[in-house]
């Protein structure tokens, strides 16, 4: 790209630069190209811009080069965005656009993945911007980049860059809540002094950093509380499941400390997935006797690694997130708070036969492990009461072309007869009949030929009843062709293993004509997705181990609480670990404070939990799981089971 190719050549041997003379096709160009910019057409707006850019010094050039850059980075087109910034900030450094494009340098650094030089160009605009919007957008972007991007030492040197309280405390507070939550409470105290010693007086910050102060002493003393909870999780300083989980965890024990009389403490183990670590870990919180139980680990064979230290030791191990079937049989202090792959399969199969009454049920799976897992669960119960599965077909998660595992449904189902009637084989009085259901020119259009109408296009729901009820008589069509409409089966039940194959199921469904109610786990609980294809999977009942009562006031009062100590949302992994910790935190607030009765008390209560019932009354593993539904741009809640 050639920009300003001529005119930077009159400023490169001198620092002065000559006066700007106005130029009437300058002048035009940027009218268009700002016409074009407000419009958002942002292609024709740069080539308008550029033409200014390109020429000598004008009366434009320098708002040329402003609105170049925002329209390149509308267009994507980021490191271009980059060069005219540089160009700009070189060649005009007392523009009043200066720090607007200071802060539009970072945000193309974030854009292209560079956070570091992302964070240095918010820094220099916090601080040096008189713009009070250009400076609140810096300040957020600055807040996200340390809560979510920057490693541990990327933000310490960031903090030593600071040149005012502005953005020395965005840093610091962004540092103290990333280092609390993880192994790093040290750091935490010593930037927060390091502040508190650069800005001592009240002012911005100063109330915050002081709560964040108080909060690292209390947690000093709750170090010596005589009982605790063990939170073994792997970290990464960030957005990762362990830190959520802490996150959850810790707000748990905020609000249960604020009250209580005898407080409970936090021993924290960061394996950091390492299974060394996990090991020792797990045994140094074992053998801590103020540690009366252990959260964690995460993932179903470190729980199964670490089952028989939990027992040995007699300490009750719970894990938040772990599916797998069967890791708590036998185990009376391991502890499963997720429902597992076949507690989903029985939900589901049980909803379909029991409350939808489907007596036709196909199943289509990935067929990868946990499709070919669960659906093996959900085939099983659908046996067990009675109904089994009309065809059970995969298809590799990914692919765009069902062809083949739809097609196999279909002649599956067609072949215990798909309904259809022949209208020119209807005698005068059983035309009369049907006239209720169609227009009677239709009828008349095709009275005296060959013609088959699907009986549930002619119907409706029921047909095969209805049809016998007026005394019509409808033929059994054991095979289809590939467009035919499938209507007859009763649900189809499709397990996901990623919501991007969402759309994709959605289409290919309604593509190939199979016209049933669909079935699905947790996987398609993805409100984008299901929206944007909402015309195919409007109806969609799926389950899911989380659902959130936004009305309840203990929902608002969470998220109330942790917005004061965190960016972070209230979304599922917090609420694992929240709901869980406040299980044990009941328990422990009704006197079970030794490791055998809190194992006895987790066995026979059933706590309510923001994001589900959580109950370990069957074999030490929670069935409870929400039914939900996708209808009319909604997820609707259609009850809480429990899948024993």
């Amino acid at each position: 790209m050639r920009i300003l190719s001529a005119f930077l050549l009159l400023f490169l041997a001198s620092n002065a630069f000559p006066q700007a003379v106005f130029n009437q096709t300058d002048e035009t160009n940027y009218t268009l190209g700002l016409q074009s910019f407000r419009q958002g057409d942002y292609s024709t707006a740069f080539q308008y811009f550029r033409e200014v850019m390109d020429d000598s010094l004008n009366q434009r050039s320098a708002e040329s080069f402003y609105y170049g850059a925002r329209s390149l980075f509308n267009l994507r087109r980021y490191q271009e965005s980059v060069d005219v910034v540089d160009t700009f900030l070189a060649h005009f450094p007392s523009d009043e656009h200066r720090f607007d494009m200071v802060y539009i340098l970072g945000a193309n650094y974030y854009e292209l993945g560079k956070y570091s030089k992302a964070a240095a160009q918010f820094v220099v605009a916090v601080d040096s911007s008189g713009n009070r919007v250009v400076r609140d957008q810096a300040v957020a972007s600055l807040r996200t980049l340390v809560s979510f991007n920057l490693s541990f030492d990327n933000i310490e040197s960031l903090f030593e860059m600071c040149r005012s309280r502005m953005s020395s405390v965005t840093v610091a507070i962004g540092f103290a809540r990333r280092a609390y939550f993880s192994d790093k409470l040290a750091d935490a105290d010593r930037v927060l002094v390091e502040f508190r010693q650069r800005y001592p007086g009240t002012g911005i910050g100063s109330g915050e950093v002081g709560k964040w102060l108080e909060r690292i002493s209390a947690d000093s003393s709750l170090s010596r509380a005589p009982a605790k909870i063990g939170a073994l999780l792997p970290l990464e300083y960030g957005s990762g499941v362990g830190d959520r989980l802490l996150l959850g965890i810790q707000l748990a024990l905020d609000n249960y400390n604020a009250t209580a009389s005898t407080k409970v403490g936090l021993v924290l183990k960061n394996y950091s997935g390492v299974m060394t670590n996990l090991f020792s870990d797990m045994l140094s919180l074992a053998q801590d006797q103020t540690v009366k139980a252990v959260i964690g680990p995460v993932y179903s064979g470190e729980v199964s690694a670490l089952e028989s230290i939990a027992n040995q030791n007699k300490v009750p191990m719970i894990s938040p997130t772990a599916t797998q079937v069967g890791l708590t049989k036998g185990n009376s202090y391991v502890f499963q708070a997720n429902p597992d792959f076949k507690t989903r399969a029985v939900a589901m199969a049980d909803y379909a036969v029991n409350v939808l009454h489907a007596k036709r049920i196909a199943i289509l799976a990935p067929s990868d492990t946990y499709g070919t897992t669960i659906s093996k669960y959900f085939a099983l119960r659908l046996d067990s009461l009675g109904v089994p599965p009309v065809a059970t077909s995969y298809f590799e998660s990914g692919s765009t072309d069902l062809a083949d595992p739809i097609g196999e449904i279909k002649a599956a189902a067609a072949r215990l007869g798909e309904p259809y009637v022949n209208i020119g084989a209807l005698n005068g009085q059983q035309q009369e009949k049907i006239m209720p259901f169609v227009p009677p020119a239709f009828v008349d259009s095709v009275g005296h030929s060959n013609i088959s109408i699907d009986a549930y296009d002619l119907f409706g729901r029921n047909p095969i009843q209805i049809a016998d009820s007026l005394g019509i008589p409808d033929t059994l069509r054991d095979s289809l062709g590939v467009f035919d409409a499938l209507r007859s089966l009763d649900a189809i039940f499709i397990p996901l293993t990623s919501a991007k194959d969402i759309g994709v199921i959605g289409a290919q469904l309604a593509y190939y004509n199979v016209k049933t109610q669909i079935l699905g786990t947790d996987d398609w609980y993805d409100l984008n997705q299901l929206s944007n294809n909402q015309l195919y999977l409007d109806g969609i009942i799926f389950c899911s181990d989380t659902y959130f009562n936004t009305s309840l006031p203990a929902y608002t009062a969470a998220t109330d609480s942790l917005a004061q100590i965190s960016d972070v949302d209230f979304n599922r992994t917090v609420s694992y670990g929240y709901d869980l910790a406040n299980a044990l935190l009941n328990a422990i607030k009704s006197g079970d404070t030794t490791r055998a009765s809190l194992e006895t008390a987790l066995r026979s209560q059933t706590y309510d939990g923001l994001h589900s019932a959580i109950s370990f009354e069957e074999n030490n593993s929670n069935h409870y799981l929400h039914i939900l539904q996708f209808k009319n741009g909604n997820i609707i809640d259609l009850g809480e089971v429990n899948a024993k």
